[in-house]
């Protein structure tokens, strides 16, 4: 400083380095660099000793997030792998495609037990088993739309439609495949119609909440819609509700009520309309409901992609709460959604690339967490403790929502592994007893195996006489002799 000469070049990153921080505490004498090619180094002035720290994510867009809050799992979806992300910690644990060269990944889960992974790859099914990385199950089934999980993970819904031909064809077969966790012995398979028309996105199926029926949109006579109804059990076809064009417009997406099984509700651009799917006709219509529904059926959320965010009373259709005001703001993409506890509203604004979280009982705003990169995908923990982003830039986020009126967020965070100092020694500790657990466990399969042939080796003896010496032949009895030599 004193004479302004240059001491050391430090060939520190392969990237660009985006940021400089000082780190000048106590007696520490460090300097923080981080750059784009993903790692973080500390680096002592006094010795010039480099600690490297290595951001982990994909190198394309994340598509969607299934979680495993028992195991603190993320599963990711991407063009080329399934990742598996430990979210305590954010680290990426492990990678998954069954051809690493030219995978093409459309969709993946992860059961409650977080033991098994079922994916979408290549035009094929696949379950894995997560511990070993290993695929215990294949089987071919082009043009995967859907993925969803039936019975607490026991078994799985797969949903594919061909792809769309150049013909004049209005109308194509979609197939509905039910299969168990993790023999995929097949339980069903049915078939139901769809409108082929370019351009327009496939709509997924949603099941009821006691998880008796699967209630997904489908072709009509003409160009009309119909709500196709089928047992989540064997796959017959329960009721076909056909939907008048006065009554809705082009669906956007299916919503099935968690508080009663027999209540579905059918959104489009305008208005929300709540059926009966036993006795097929219409509930009630809601006007300017666009999605997302509390667990007790009682409030959903209008959020036009022009701006704004209200609470409606789905009963009478009223606006209770405004989050945000009606501002003209152009029109953006917005994702918006109540966390898995109904406590928090979500809302994601591409435009302004910030997520905002409003607290739904006073419509007040606890958090405006600005985006690095366009949100993709979003999760809530069943918890309501934490938020999980997907980006466009391959990076996972891990979100906790502190609200200053919940006392226990507190010991929540002071319990986080970031603001743990002996979090590495607990999970080194921990890694240490599943190890030996596992030796184990080795030990003894291996020591019942050992038993059993002996045991069968002792039986097999038993019916052998032995021979004498007259009878041994004499190249044995040469090779006894020698090695008595």
């Amino acid at each position: 400083m004193a004479s302004g000469k240059l001491m050391k070049v430090l060939d520190a990153h392969f990237g660009r380095i985006i940021a400089l921080e000082p780190l000048v505490i106590g007696n520490w004498n460090s300097v923080i660099t981080s750059s784009i090619d993903r790692t973080v180094k500390v680096w002592n002035i006094n010795n010039i000793f480099e600690q490297v720290h290595v951001i982990d994510r994909h190198e394309v867009q994340i598509d969607s997030i299934s979680l495993c809050q028992s195991a603190e799992l993320a599963i990711t979806v991407t063009r080329g792998c399934v990742g598996v992300w430990d979210m305590q910690i954010g680290r990426l644990a492990a990678r998954l495609a069954d051809s690493p060269l030219g995978a093409i990944v459309t969709h993946a889960a992860i059961t409650a037990d977080s033991k098994y992974i079922v994916s979408a790859e290549s035009g094929n099914i696949l379950i894995w088993n997560r511990v070993t990385e290993q695929v215990l199950f294949k089987e071919e089934q082009p043009g995967v739309r859907q993925i969803t999980l039936l019975d607490g993970g026991q078994r799985f819904l797969a949903i594919s439609r061909p792809a769309e031909s150049g013909a004049d064809v209005t109308r194509i077969n979609a197939t509905i495949v039910t299969r168990t966790i993790p023999d995929g012995v097949r339980a069903y398979s049915t078939e139901y119609p769809v409108r082929c028309v370019p351009g327009t996105p496939f709509k997924p199926a949603v099941v009821t909440c006691d998880g008796m029926n699967i209630v997904l949109i489908g072709a009509d006579k003409g160009s009309r819609d119909a709500i196709f109804v089928f047992n989540a059990r064997n796959g017959s076809l329960v009721n076909k509700i056909p939907l008048k064009q006065s009554a809705t417009k082009d669906i956007s997406m299916l919503i099935a009520m968690r508080h009663k099984a027999h209540l579905v509700a059918a959104i489009d651009s305008d208005k929300g309309t709540i059926l009966d799917i036993r006795k097929k006709n219409i509930v009630r219509t809601v006007p300017k409901w666009s999605g997302g529904c509390t667990k007790d059926g009682r409030y959903g959320l209008y959020a036009p992609s022009r701006g704004g965010l209200e609470l409606l009373e789905l009963k009478r259709g009223h606006s209770v709460k405004t989050f945000i005001p009606k501002v003209a703001e152009g029109v953006f993409t917005v994702i918006c959604m109540f966390n898995q506890t109904d406590e928090y509203v979500l809302y994601y604004h591409s435009g302004k690339k910030t997520l905002r979280v409003f607290r739904t009982s006073d419509a007040k705003m606890i958090a405006n967490f600005r985006m690095q990169a366009e949100l993709s995908a979003v999760e809530s923990t069943e918890d309501g403790k934490n938020i999980v982003l997907g980006t466009v830039d391959g990076c996972v986020s891990v979100l906790a929502l502190a609200d200053p009126a919940k006392p226990e967020m507190k010991e929540y965070l002071a319990g986080l592994p970031s603001r743990d100092e002996e979090w590495k020694k607990k999970t080194e500790k921990l890694k240490a007893h599943t190890l030996f657990k596992a030796a184990a466990s080795i030990a003894k399969l291996s020591t019942k195996f050992n038993n059993s042939n002996n045991n069968e080796n002792a039986d097999d003896d038993e019916h052998v006489q032995p021979a004498t010496e007259e009878e041994t032949p004499r190249e044995d009895r040469d090779a006894d002799e020698e090695e008595e030599l």
